[in-house]
């Protein structure tokens, strides 16, 4: 069994510019799943399988389901990420966080979410992608 991976900060202070592109970054990343999530549950739901496979229908409806959950968990980051960047955007010039800055500090825990919703994100699209290929094989 693999160990999964674990969120680990290794810089205790941090510029806002890097805060802010970092931000960027995920916003890409979101914008990119969206796009993705929308393909993979179409896939799922235009039904292009053979029906003779046991319990297709289910498995199919149990994965639908859990990319709903997935697309409302990213809407609730993208969220959380969008109100970040404004409150960075509106706080005065600092260029320095230095550790235990509350903005930091919020940082931190965002950048944990992100990382620990792309970790599971991408396990579930290796799950669909490897029933997928066992149903086109």
């Amino acid at each position: 069994m693999q160990a999964s991976p674990v969120y680990k900060s290794f810089s205790r202070d941090k510029t806002m510019e890097e805060l802010l592109y970092n931000i960027s970054l995920w916003s890409a990343e979101f914008d990119f799943i969206h796009s993705e999530l929308a393909f993979i549950k179409r896939l799922i739901k235009a039904y292009p399988f053979t029906a003779t496979i046991p319990n297709l229908y289910e498995r199919l409806q149990l994965f639908t389901l859990e990319l709903d959950n997935f697309e409302k968990e990213k809407n609730n980051i993208t969220k959380k990420i969008n109100s970040y960047h404004l409150k960075l955007s509106e706080t005065p010039e600092i260029n320095v966080l230095e550790s235990g800055h509350f903005y930091l500090l919020e940082y931190e825990k965002l950048a944990e979410e992100v990382f620990m919703y792309l970790i599971h994100y991408k396990n579930l699209k290796i799950q669909i992608y490897e029933y997928v290929n066992g149903l086109i094989n």
